[in-house]
């Protein structure tokens, strides 16, 4: 029986894997966070306040109160990912991961992003990899449309064993126009963005399964590169193929462009539909497609025609025999985000989507099935985030 060291135990290599057996859990991680939110206490600042919360359906960031003004924030790090841009000293890319993660989400409550500050803890201090997250962070600002307005530097020996990244985003919205999916119906239809790759989730599992496979992060990846026209962002002085670690760090999706313009542009009259016709927009992190269980509290969503699903998730399948729900549940399978619109524009939004971002299709629709989402494979079912 073949066996192989997998992140500090001895597994069968024919043994399925899940991203619970590579030590990450979903469920468990979505308990604690309702643990969490119990027990916080309630805001100093009340309604009338600036600085007062205000209720967002989903969660895809926080809304305060700022006068005529609403004012967003979001959080979130590179996460694993960077255990495998630490392994080959390639950190270019993992700037703009930390703000896609985080401005991403902001997109999804209709918020125009404006700032962004950083956390950066490692073991050492190195100026030159300072240098590199400075670089690529301010690369990231700039597809954002973004001021890079500050951050932190920690050298923590014997707390932290290797570079780590993470940020806040601050994003507004004029009140009364936040997109929080309580206005859906029956019958919107679902736009889905492509994504660059698996973003920044899952990557406990993907360095399993790398592992597994037996192959180095220099060598060439096992898999057509070349998806639908994507651009595989080359590591400094690379040549030849496309290396395994090149397709694994290829920096996650901004989507300010297009979306934050779709949004301005239908608040101006001056787009494919008017600002009330955009109902819903889900970023597919962690959790893959039960993200959309978080727009509505009993809608549920049919994905009929799903995007292409890039080669490396094929591999990843493959390697990890993951079965298909679970590979949906930790991945974003091609697909980075979801706009629900109403069906009287649909088509004029997908166009307008797709001249702006190729790739972007009518995915699916809204239906009345008990806050479920369905697929096109019918072994793809979620009723819960």
């Amino acid at each position: 029986m073949k066996v192989c060291q997998l992140l500090g135990e001895v597994v069968d290599a024919h043994e399925p894997m899940d991203y619970a057996s590579s030590g990450v859990d979903i469920d468990a991680e979505s308990m604690a966070v309702s643990s969490l939110i119990r027990a916080l206490g309630s805001s100093t600042r009340k309604s009338g306040q600036k600085g007062a919360p205000v209720h967002l359906p989903g969660g895809f960031g926080g809304i305060i109160e700022f006068g005529d003004s609403r004012l967003v924030l979001a959080t979130d790090g590179v996460g694993s990912k960077l255990q495998i841009a630490n392994e080959i000293a390639k950190w270019e890319g993992v700037g703009i991961d930390c703000v896609a993660m985080n401005v991403n989400d902001l997109l999804c409550v209709g918020a125009e992003p404006l700032a962004f500050v950083d956390y950066i803890a490692v073991p050492e201090t190195k100026p030159e990899v300072h240098a590199i997250l400075g670089a690529s962070l301010s690369e990231a600002c700039k597809r954002a449309r973004i001021t890079l307005a500050g951050g932190e530097t920690a050298t923590l020996p014997g707390i932290v064993n290797e570079l780590d990244l993470s940020g806040t985003a601050l994003g507004w919205f004029p009140n009364g126009e936040a997109i929080t999916g309580e206005n859906l119906q029956i019958g919107d239809v679902l736009i889905g963005l492509p994504s660059s790759g698996i973003h920044s989730n899952g990557y406990s599992l993907v360095r399993a399964v790398l592992e597994r496979s037996g192959l180095s992060l220099h060598d060439v990846a096992p898999f057509d590169t070349n998806h639908d026209g994507r651009t595989i962002e080359r590591f400094l002085n690379s040549s030849g193929d496309i290396s395994i670690g090149e397709v694994l760090l290829n920096p996650t999706k901004i989507y300010v462009d297009p979306v934050i313009d779709l949004i301005l542009s239908c608040r101006r009259e001056e787009g494919p539909c008017l600002s009330y016709n955009l109902k819903a927009i889900a970023h597919i992190t962690g959790g893959g497609l039960s993200n959309l269980l978080r727009l509505h509290d009993s809608l549920g969503w049919n994905i009929s025609n799903p995007l292409p699903i890039p080669p490396e998730f094929n591999w990843i399948a493959e390697v990890g025999l993951i079965d298909n729900k679970e590979m949906h549940r930790t991945f974003n399978m091609g697909m980075g985000m979801v706009i629900a619109v109403s069906p009287n524009c649909a088509k004029e939004v997908a166009n307008w989507l797709q001249e702006r971002l190729p790739g972007s299709q009518i995915i699916g629709a809204v239906e009345d099935n008990a806050r479920k989402v369905i697929h096109a494979d019918s072994n793809i079912i979620f009723e819960h985030y």
